[in-house]
């Protein structure tokens, strides 16, 4: 769950499932002179399309943190569970198309990686970690076995070719938390793919109500949009879960477009 203040005593609820699909209207248009088109199209859309549906299931009864403010994806700070959801994301993802769920671990596995480097787990939680970056490893030979008699699928197999449609991936999700959390109105997105050769550059995102800019721009068309779809509720603390469940039972249907358009 992403859980936003929106003034006046309410708060903006997105699922993350939801805020995936956000992300990957941030990559459908990806590619032009300058930057290669994802490929395999259809699985690494899907990929970024579901990389949080293992959410799904805890986010029919989402919790609350001990101030009584709802429990966000930052504040779920339990690696045995968060791991857990992953998992079941990758096995659900897996079931579809196993190229994409290879992108959805290796997404995960970048993210705890960079997590492990700066020593940010206790022992229980590394331990818990590093299993699951070794489940997604077995899960990558397995799907060797399983794809490399497909030619097309055989070179989008190639580790590299990996990585970058992961940092496509990554992209996406950046540039969807930029606006819905919201972080700062503007930024630099790094390592964000330009070819097949390992090559990335940084991306500058820029927006404000209305608009959102890339530079440099990654796109084939010059403008398209995108939607931030949520529910508000009342309330921005609860006594208990089963109040805060309520209040989402009630919650009114929020959605916001902004246009993605080029500098002029």
């Amino acid at each position: 769950m992403i859980v936003r203040e929106m003034g006046g005593g309410r708060l903006l609820c997105i699922p993350q499932p939801t805020h995936a699909l956000m992300a990957a209207q941030f990559c459908r248009h990806w590619g032009n002179a300058d930057f290669a088109a994802p490929q395999p199209y259809t699985p690494v859309m899907m990929a970024i399309a579901q990389h949080d549906n293992g959410w799904y299931e805890w986010e029919l009864a989402p919790r609350l943190r001990a101030d009584g403010f709802p429990m966000d994806f930052m504040t779920h700070t339990d690696q045995v569970e968060k791991t857990a959801l992953w998992q079941r994301g990758i096995n659900r993802v897996w079931a579809q198309h196993p190229y994409a769920a290879l992108l959805v671990g290796r997404h995960a596995s970048i993210l705890y990686e960079q997590f492990l480097a700066q020593s940010a787990y206790d022992g229980k939680n590394e331990r818990v970690v590093r299993a699951f970056l070794a489940d997604q490893r077995q899960m990558l030979e397995r799907a060797r076995r399983l794809l490399g008699g497909d030619r097309d699928l055989l070179a989008a197999m190639q580790q590299e070719t990996i990585e970058i449609n992961t940092r496509l991936l990554q992209f996406g999700d950046h540039a969807s938390l930029q606006v819905s959390v919201p972080w700062s109105a503007q930024t630099t997105l790094p390592h964000c793919p330009l070819d097949y050769s390992g090559a990335t550059v940084e991306i500058r995102i820029v927006y404000n109500d209305c608009a959102i800019t890339f530079d440099p721009w990654p796109y084939g068309v010059d403008q398209f949009e995108v939607t931030l779809e949520g529910y508000l509720i009342d309330g921005e603390r609860f006594a208990d879960e089963a109040g805060y469940h309520r209040a989402l039972s009630e919650a009114s249907f929020y959605r916001k477009t902004w246009n993605v358009m080029r500098n002029a």
